[in-house]
């Protein structure tokens, strides 16, 4: 049978979509972790990879704000490696530190995405969520077409609170 003759030749284009659910992702990620030696892969924000090669050689005051925000949270999870992680739990550094850097990829993560990256329980995300936006460093928009799914981003107010912050740190 030749290649034209055969319904899924290589020159024929099949298209297949596979369709994960919230648990199937979650479990996905833990194993990736795992295997990655625990550095968090779902996201390129935390190693620095979206903007490594888009930058070039000339770095703005902006990518060096974001580069100490990403060694802070890379230094808490190596903590976290060493010591046991209730000793140092504070989801919402985390949670305000994880929006700074999602605002140079994506810019808003989903609260369920937050609880697994903080690597919290999602009761515990809501709660500091709440706290967050009664404080105004944090902002929440429902999705536009799916009332289960609502969106957070860093508001103005927590975006210059670390911004102050992260200019104070010695490089």
């Amino acid at each position: 049978m030749s290649a034209s003759e055969h319904p899924a030749s290589d020159n024929v284009e099949t298209s297949r979509t596979v369709t994960l659910s919230e648990k199937d992702i979650r479990d996905a990620a833990r194993l990736f972790r795992l295997i990655s030696d625990g550095t968090p892969w779902a996201h390129s924000f935390l190693s620095g990879q979206e903007g490594a090669g888009s930058r070039g050689a000339e770095t703005t005051p902006r990518d060096t704000l974001i580069d100490r925000a990403r060694t802070v949270l890379q230094t808490r999870r190596l903590r976290a490696r060493h010591f046991n992680r209730v000793m140092f739990a504070e989801p919402a550094w985390e949670i305000l530190l994880l929006l700074y850097l999602a605002e140079s990829s994506e810019g808003r993560q989903t609260i369920g995405q937050l609880a697994e990256l903080v690597e919290t329980p999602l009761t515990t995300v809501l709660r500091w969520v709440g706290y967050l936006e009664k404080e105004h460093l944090i902002e929440r928009k429902d999705h536009p077409t799916d009332r289960r799914i609502v969106f957070v981003k860093l508001a103005g107010k927590g975006r210059d609170a670390l911004d102050a912050f992260l200019e104070e740190m010695t490089g």
